[in-house]
């Protein structure tokens, strides 16, 4: 089997798509803490900051961010993308997540890119599943 040219290191940004930036914008930096790096939005398209990571929100429902926009309703999408967190005890997640009116799908001990870890599973208000995974609680 051959390998290719290059060195696979990590998951540089995801692309996720909603029908509301600037309220992606303020749940994503309230709920996940991410900030804004760069504004595209003549793209229809805010870059977030995610660690050492990206998110990329495309806004399908506005004219500039039609070019994203699947052909056909739920056309494209994610099963879910995975954030790697610090440390947090269970009853702050907890507390955290209820404030914000979030529902735990799923949480306990999980493999990851850097082993076992605890994880929650969340959902954002455009219905993607985020799994966010410490390596200890």
């Amino acid at each position: 089997m051959s390998k290719p040219p290059f060195e696979l290191r990590a998951i540089d940004h995801i692309v996720l798509i909603v029908d509301n930036l600037e309220k992606a914008v303020q749940w994503y930096a309230e709920v996940i803490g991410a900030t804004e790096e760069k504004s595209l939005r003549q793209y229809g398209m805010v870059q977030l900051r995610t660690g050492a990571s990206m998110i990329d929100l495309v806004d399908v429902a506005s004219d500039a961010g039609k070019w994203a926009r699947p052909e056909v309703g739920g056309g494209r999408n994610l099963d879910h993308f995975c954030l790697e967190i610090g440390p947090v005890t269970r009853p702050a997640m907890q507390a955290h997540l209820a404030k914000h009116g979030l529902k735990i799908e799923e949480e306990g001990l999980r493999g990851g890119a850097k082993g076992e870890g605890y994880s929650w599973y969340i959902r954002d208000p455009w219905d993607h599943q985020i799994e966010l995974k410490t390596d200890r609680i």
